[in-house]
């Protein structure tokens, strides 16, 4: 069982959704999440971050953290310059995985050939988000799914010890045990 990462709920061999196993996913979205919790300024970006910190699956369990990109908190108001932002996170999360301070904070050297797949894989995916692809009631369903203490509703706090965003599960590198 792995996780797939597809566009809009479409998987075949002619797209470009792309499956990880449970392994992979987890450096996957530790990559995106140091890369993004440092990157993020505005709301906006904020809540892309988010987004993929809730993708734990000590919390809610492997083989379930699988998404399409339309379901990210896209919004028409700030689409291009969330659309760069994810483009510049992936950039970064590429380039620390040769980061060797990193893999000690991590407490493991990635996989970098397998990591560098699939944030290769997800950058043809976000190139691929249009304005038009955009459906506005996502971002209100999940929003209005945020429990009122969740991080999105009360400033976006960071783990002290891993600086990353947090989500509704907290930390997912420190549920992780790093």
């Amino acid at each position: 069982m792995g996780n797939v990462i597809a566009f809009n709920d479409i998987v075949s061999v002619d797209d470009d959704s792309f499956s990880m196993s449970n392994g992979l996913t987890d450096v996957f979205i530790d990559y995106l999440l140091l890369s993004g919790s440092r990157l993020a300024k505005t709301e906006s970006e904020k809540r892309m971050v988010v987004f993929l910190a809730e993708k734990q699956q000590t919390k809610v369990g492997m083989g379930n953290v699988g998404f399409d990109i339309v379901e990210m908190p896209w919004t028409s108001d700030t689409f291009e310059t969330d659309k760069t932002f994810v483009l510049e996170m992936i950039h970064h999360a590429r380039a620390l995985t040769s980061e060797k301070r990193v893999w000690e904070k991590m407490g493991y050297e990635p996989g970098q050939e397998h990591l560098v797949y699939a944030l290769n894989s997800f950058e043809v995916l976000i190139k691929r988000m249009s304005i038009k692809d955009i459906n506005e009631n996502n971002l209100e369903n999940w929003l209005s799914a945020a429990e009122i203490d969740d991080p999105i509703n009360t400033g976006f706090s960071q783990c002290p010890k891993h600086e990353v965003l947090l989500s509704l599960f907290g930390c997912k590198l420190c549920n992780d045990g790093r």
